[in-house]
């Protein structure tokens, strides 16, 4: 099975996951997704209830996410493919979720502090790719990113992610109008 149909099992509510080019993803974690896929089972939670059933760590799955979401970024980073930023958005923040709902805030955090300089660097990208209603939605959640970040870590970098996230994010606003009328 490759390996896009066994991350679209585990994430089919994520339908831009289907345009990335998933050839050269290799996880320890592919075996696991490709194993739930073949249940025919789909989901985030069911994905979830199999590797419980199996006996195995729940941890698993944030990190079967992480895999998928650093793949995305190093497409984005070394292959300079701009088709998987809205994807790679959206598993950040499934990934988010995911790790504060099943009590791993800390493991949040790490990831807020090592990624959240990637999405606003997509942020500039989206800012001149995409229509306005849609620039204007993914801009405002990369700018709270930013600001959870700034608030959340005392290092100058953060607090300059979050005004580079602003200026993005106004310079956006100020083509297309603030978009709250």
């Amino acid at each position: 099975m490759e390996a896009r149909k066994a991350i679209m099992a585990v994430l089919p509510e994520l339908v831009e996951l289907e345009e990335v080019d998933f050839s050269q993803y290799s996880s320890r974690y592919l075996p696991l997704a490709v194993s739930f896929a073949e249940t025919g089972r789909k989901g985030l939670k069911e994905f979830e209830e199999f590797i419980k059933s199996n006996g195995l760590n729940i941890s698993l799955v944030g990190n079967f996410l992480l895999s998928v979401f650093q793949y995305l970024i190093i497409r984005y980073r070394r292959y300079g493919d701009e088709s998987v930023i809205k994807p790679a958005i959206k598993v950040f923040l499934t990934l988010k979720g995911w790790l504060n709902e099943n009590g791993f805030e800390n493991q949040w955090k790490l990831l807020l502090h090592n990624f959240v300089g990637y999405l606003v660097d997509m942020g500039g990208m989206i800012a001149k790719k995409e229509e306005c209603e849609m620039a204007r939605a993914y801009l405002r959640l990369i700018h709270r990113l930013a600001v959870e970040a700034a608030r959340t870590f005392s290092e100058a970098y953060f607090k300059g992610l979050s005004e580079k996230s602003a200026s993005i994010l106004k310079e956006v606003e100020e083509r297309c109008g603030s978009g709250d009328n």
